[in-house]
């Protein structure tokens, strides 16, 4: 007879203390060992993704005026940012709903994105805002999160089913989102995106115990998958997600700074229950198992194929030894940092190191970093990947916050409301 357990059985045990509940990385790291895990073994599978997700922005009511003032908000920023304000004109109740985009570049500071401007609004920062009432009236004024009447993140476009390697076969370098510097010609470097194996819907291809409705953790908070994301299809799903962020968690999260603009980083977990031999089957897969596509950075047409395994072994994590690093007048390490996590004097802010790699790339110091970045064969040629626009560790991290959450209650596994449904193709 096949294995089947229903949600309320899995639920059961959890309220009783027995249930259990596993990373994915845990299954991965036991299928290479002598003891691989069987359907007994595991009852929910907890599966991350940590990564760029530029579909993603936030939603905003704050109160600007006294009601009775202003008729309405026609223009608001935030730290320089552009706000969208609407769509309804709030008349004189001197409340305005905004949306900012991730990816909006702030116009009165350098490299301040959407992305840092969420991060900093969950680590409490003072927010500067600047509005415009359609009298042109102009407030100015200083908030924190805590200020705002509603916060929600909500992404469009997010936990894509894995993504892409890139390699520029041209002969000029590519100012792009997929490389911090500009990207070199000639197939001489590699970047790619993607944490493998721990992908939710690399673990659940089926979408059967994924679905509308189905609890997710966003940057650490709990939220819920709204349904399929845009640009969506059935080889290449991705999900809608919203969450509160007054519940975030600012490692998690941030801008990416690349060579062509400031790139937000968001987290989604999503806990995938073991319902029956099936999604058990999908769930115990390497890294190996697992297609990674190498694309043409101009054009994105496809030149080739490898594995997650080839890029993903044991090297989550990027270690700095101080001794090792020199007095250089300019550090290029720290000039270069995507996130701003490197300092000479302090060394690695680990709330803020996205594990890419760039720091081992571009340091002058002989083995101040230590990353194993791998190198993929390309057309006979062996090519260094230079950057990881993923954070593996970071996923991990975050499996493991949702483990804990299940088991001591404060995650609650739901039904789906509806099946997740995805286009046949990109049209």
């Amino acid at each position: 007879m096949a294995h089947t357990r229903t949600l309320d059985e899995i639920n059961n045990k959890i309220d009783s203390g027995a249930a259990r509940i596993m990373t994915v990385q845990e299954i991965v790291d036991a299928a290479r060992s002598d003891h691989p895990i069987a359907f007994e073994d595991v009852d929910v599978v907890t599966t991350a993704t940590k990564g760029l997700m530029s579909g993603i922005m936030g939603i905003f009511s704050l109160r600007l005026s006294p009601p009775k003032t202003l008729r309405k908000f026609t223009d608001i920023s935030l730290n320089g940012i552009p706000a969208f304000p609407g769509p309804c004109p709030n008349e004189f109740l001197g409340i305005a709903d905004f949306i900012i985009y991730g990816t909006s570049q702030s116009k009165t500071r350098e490299m301040y994105a959407g992305g840092s401007l969420f991060r900093d609004l969950v680590e409490g920062k003072q927010i500067s805002v600047t509005a415009c009432s359609s009298e042109g009236t102009v407030i100015e004024m200083d908030i924190t999160l805590e200020d705002m009447q509603y916060a929600r993140m909500m992404g469009t476009r997010q936990a894509i089913k894995n993504y892409n390697a890139m390699i520029n076969p041209t002969s000029h370098p590519v100012d792009t989102i997929f490389s911090v510097l500009p990207f070199k010609p000639g197939n001489s470097e590699i970047t790619f995106s993607g944490c493998g194996a721990l992908n939710p819907f690399q673990n659940d291809p089926e979408f059967e115990s994924i679905g509308v409705g189905t609890p997710v953790l966003v940057n650490g908070s709990k939220g819920m998958l709204v349904g399929p994301g845009t640009r969506n299809y059935i080889k290449k799903p991705n999900m809608m997600t919203i969450a509160d962020f007054k519940d975030m968690k600012p490692e998690y999260m941030g801008g990416f700074k690349t060579s062509y603009g400031l790139e937000p980083i968001c987290s989604i977990a999503v806990p995938i229950p073991i319902l029956n031999q099936r999604i058990f089957d999908n769930v115990v897969k390497s890294d190996k198992d697992v297609p990674l596509t190498i694309l043409n950075l101009v054009g994105r047409e496809k030149l080739g194929e490898i594995t997650y395994g080839h890029v993903w072994n044991d090297n989550y994590m990027v270690a700095f030894d101080p001794s090792k690093c020199e007095e250089c007048d300019d550090c290029l390490a720290v000039d270069h940092c995507p996130t701003q996590a490197f300092h000479k004097s302090e060394g690695i802010d680990r709330s803020r190191c996205f594990n890419c790699g760039m720091c081992a790339i571009t340091c002058t110091c002989e083995d101040a970093f230590d990353i194993d970045l791998k190198s993929v064969n390309f057309n006979g040629k062996d090519v260094p990947i230079v950057l990881r626009q993923s954070d593996r560790h970071g996923a991990i991290k975050l499996a493991n916050r949702l483990k804990a959450m299940i088991l001591s209650g404060e995650f609650t596994l739901n039904e789906p409301v509806s099946p997740l449904k995805f286009a046949e193709r990109v049209k």
